[in-house]
This record gives structure tokens, sequence and C-alpha cells, in this order.
């Protein structure tokens, strides 16, 4: 598989490494399966010094053992790490894993065009402003189609000591986002794979933890704080008796925070 132009002419290393391995497996393939191994190398058992999911890191580096470019993939987590931080300050942001879906593997594909990062600090800013939490419980920001959880990232500087949620039916880009908030320090953080149409749909959840330290799958879902709270979301509100009297709330409207983490009822 030939270099694409725009890979040369950016000088991406973290790219480079990618498609080295893709001169002989499919990219797609050789992507997503980086994303599981180094999801499972940020998850270390401190006691046996080995993944928590050591079996599946084995099973997934099996077909390229044979290749000396199975070498590459080490190079690659180097590189993205090493690029994120040089971009960390940078005004389109450190979503190199996003970009490189975007530019070379999705094209469109299943409409999946991720928001410029320009526009979410727009929209953070203009949803969130600068102010932080004014009560003992942090205010929860939630994407319902998070992709590589560009939108969390640049809702992240406006508002550093929030909770993350982001929910999407593509398990390689809730793979992407549940990398994107571990590398970038965003703790206490949950990224659910399913339909945020459906109340009930559950894939596999990605917890992003300080203490205990690591990303951790979640495959029953009543273990998912995230799921326990996008399921309540679909419960209709409570309806008014006959005749009672309905009082509006009065707080203006940029001194709301809902601090009970639940989505406004959109269904």
């Amino acid at each position: 598989m030939a270099k694409s132009k725009s890979l040369v002419l950016s000088n991406n290393s973290f790219a480079e490494s990618l498609f080295s391995i893709g001169t002989r497996f499919s990219l797609a393939k050789v992507f997503d399966d980086f994303l599981t191994m180094t999801i499972a190398a940020c998850s270390i058992n401190p006691l046996t010094k080995l993944s928590n999911y050591e079996e599946e890191y084995l099973q997934t580096i099996a077909p390229y053992k044979e290749s000396e470019l199975r070498h590459e993939f080490p190079k690659a987590f180097a590189h993205l790490i090493r690029q994120m931080e040089e971009r960390v300050t940078d005004s389109q942001g450190n979503d190199i894993l996003g970009e490189f879906f975007e530019q070379h593997l999705s094209n469109g594909r299943n409409g999946q065009f991720f928001t410029p990062f320009h526009i979410c600090e727009l929209i953070a800013s203009v949803i969130l402003g600068e102010n932080e939490s004014k009560t003992d419980t942090p205010i929860r920001i939630l994407d319902p189609t998070c992709g590589s959880g560009r939108m969390l990232l640049a809702a992240r500087k406006s508002n550093a000591t929030a909770e993350y949620y982001g929910i999407d039916i593509d398990h390689t880009c809730v793979k992407m986002a549940a990398l994107n908030l571990f590398l970038n320090g965003m703790w206490n953080s949950e990224v659910l794979c399913a339909d945020s149409l459906r109340a009930n749909d559950f894939v596999i959840s990605y917890h992003i933890s300080l203490l205990p330290f690591g990303i951790f799958k979640i495959t029953d879902k009543e273990k998912s704080k995230l799921w326990h709270m996008h399921q309540k979301s679909f419960e209709p509100p409570e309806k008014k008796k006959s005749g009672e009297l309905i009082e509006l709330d009065k707080t203006p409207f940029k001194d709301r925070i809902d601090i009970k983490g639940t989505q406004l009822d959109l269904f």
C-alpha cells in the first residue's frame, strides 16, 4: 500500500507507523487493533504487572507476531503521546486519533464527519462559559453522539472540574474517545457504546479512572453509571394533576446548573 500524499506532506509519525503496518494488513483492522491494545496497555494491574486485559491483548497481537511490523505498534503509541502533548494548547486540539480515522478510514462512511475542534470550543464556551461548579457535586457533561470525544475535550477547557460522558454507536469511536479522555487526564468519566436513541441499549462501556489508575471495561450494564443516567433520561416527566398550578423557574437562564446529571427531555 503506497503512502498517501497527505501523509508525506504532514510528516505524521503516528500515521506513518500505522501505515507501515498497513502495507501487509488491513489499515482499518490495524487501527482498531491499535486502540484495543493501547487500552489494554493503559490498564496495568500493579500487583501482577500485567494488563487487566492481558488475554485480549495477546489475542489481538497474535496475527502480527510473525512480522517485524509488530514493533510499530509501541512506536505508534509513543508517537501518539508525543504529538498529543505537543498540541495540548493548539487551536485545532489534540485529537490525533479522530483526525487519522476521519482522514484515512471513515471518508464520510456512515456520515462519520467529526465537528472541527474550533467549533466544539465555541459551542462549549457558549453553553458552559468559564464557570466552575458552584456546588460539591460536579457538573456532568454528556455528548450522546461523541465520536472520538472531541466535544468533551473542548468542554474541558471551559470547565476542568466536570465529569465527562460520551455515547456512540460505533465501537471504534468509543475506544478513541476513551483513550482521548484518559490521555488528557479527564478522570471519573465514562464512554458507552450504545444507540443513544434507545434507553436499554448497551454493548460495552469504558470507565476512565485515576484511582485505580486506568481504563476499565464495563460489560454488565447494571454496573455502568452512565447507562443508568441515560436510561433515567427516558422516564416521562411527572404529570401535573388537573387544575394544579404550574410554577415557572424564576432563576436566570445563565445561572441555572443541572447538578443531577440528567439530559433534557428530548424524546
